[in-house]
C-alpha cells in the first residue's frame, strides 16, 4: 500500500472510531449523601475530552440522563448544560467557549435508556438540548483540558421511605440534523453515541464507569436543612407558632422545622 493511501486510511479509521465510540471520559459525579423526604436537590455529571481528536470542532446534539427511584421527579435548571475550557479557547465570533445550555425533557432518549439499561425499581429520565451546541470544547492539543458538566434538579416525594438508593447517569450526543429522530427504536442506536458515558451496567455504554454511580441515604424528615419544596408559598412560623420575621433562626413551614432564609 502506498503511504498517502496507509495515511488516508489511518485518518479515516480515526474518525470512525470516534464516531462508533466515544470522545468524551467520565471523570466525576456530584450528589449529596443525604437527603430527606420531600427535598429537591441539584445532582450532575462532568465529562473531559479525552483527546483523541485534537480538532474536534463539531455542533452536535447533546443527550443527558439520570436513573434514580420510581416515584421521584426530575427536571433540570436553566443552562443545565455547561461548557468549560481554556481561557484562549474562542469561537469564530470571537465569544469564549465557556458557556451555558438549556436542555428539555425527551421521552424518547427516556425509553431508549430505561430499555438498554433497566434496573428493577429504578426508572431513567432524559433530556436533550434545546438547539445543537457548537461543541469547541476540544480547541486544546493537552489531553483532557476541556469539560462539560450536566445539572439535573431531583426531587424525593414526601412519602419516601428512609434507606439507601442509588443514582446512576449517562450522556452522550448525535452531530446529525436530525438528532436523536435518526432512530426509530433504541436498538438502532447500539453503538452510537447516543451512549457515550456512564455510571450504570448495560451492553451500550461504551466508556462506563460503575465507580462514579452515586450512593444517596434518605432519612427521617426531621433535620434543620432548608429544601426547595419548601417554596410552596406557606408563610412560616417560629418555635412559638407566631408568625415569623428575619430573626426568626428556626421556623416551621409546611410542617417541617428548617433554618430560615427571610428572602
Amino acid at each position: 500500500m502506498k503511504p498517502t493511501k496507509y495515511l488516508l486510511l489511518c485518518c479515516l479509521l480515526t474518525v470512525v472510531c470516534c464516531l462508533v465510540s466515544s470522545c468524551y471520559k467520565l471523570i466525576s459525579t456530584f450528589a449529596p449523601s443525604e437527603v430527606e423526604p420531600g427535598q429537591t436537590f441539584e445532582v450532575s455529571f462532568t465529562v473531559v475530552d479525552d483527546g483523541s481528536d485534537p480538532q474536534n470542532f463539531v455542533t452536535d446534539w447533546s443527550y443527558a440522563g439520570v436513573r434514580v427511584p420510581k416515584g421521584w421527579s426530575v427536571t433540570v435548571p436553566a443552562g443545565a448544560h455547561q461548557q468549560f475550557a481554556e481561557d484562549w479557547v474562542y469561537y469564530q465570533d470571537g465569544s469564549k467557549v465557556n458557556s451555558a445550555h438549556d436542555m428539555e425533557y425527551s421521552e424518547k432518549l427516556s425509553q431508549f435508556y430505561n430499555s438498554a439499561c433497566p434496573r428493577t425499581g429504578y426508572s431513567w429520565t432524559a433530556f436533550k438540548s434545546v438547539t445543537k451546541i457548537p461543541k469547541n470544547i476540544s480547541a486544546c492539543w493537552r489531553n483532557g483540558c476541556d469539560s462539560i458538566r450536566v445539572t439535573f434538579l431531583v426531587t424525593v416525594p414526601e412519602d419516601a421511605k428512609p434507606g439507601t438508593y442509588k443514582i446512576d447517569f449517562m450522556g452522550g450526543d448525535e452531530e446529525a440534523d436530525e438528532g436523536l429522530d435518526k432512530y426509530s427504536k433504541y436498538t438502532d442506536a447500539k453503538g452510537s453515541r447516543l451512549f457515550h458515558a456512564g455510571t450504570a451496567n448495560g451492553s451500550f455504554v461504551e466508556n462506563r464507569n460503575a465507580s462514579l454511580a452515586r450512593t444517596i441515604i434518605v432519612t427521617e424528615a426531621t433535620r434543620l436543612a432548608p429544601t426547595f419544596s419548601n417554596r410552596q408559598g406557606a408563610k412560616p412560623f417560629d418555635l412559638s407558632g407566631r408568625p415569623a420575621t428575619k430573626n426568626s433562626k428556626i421556623v416551621i413551614r409546611n410542617g417541617k422545622k428548617i433554618i430560615y432564609d427571610s428572602k
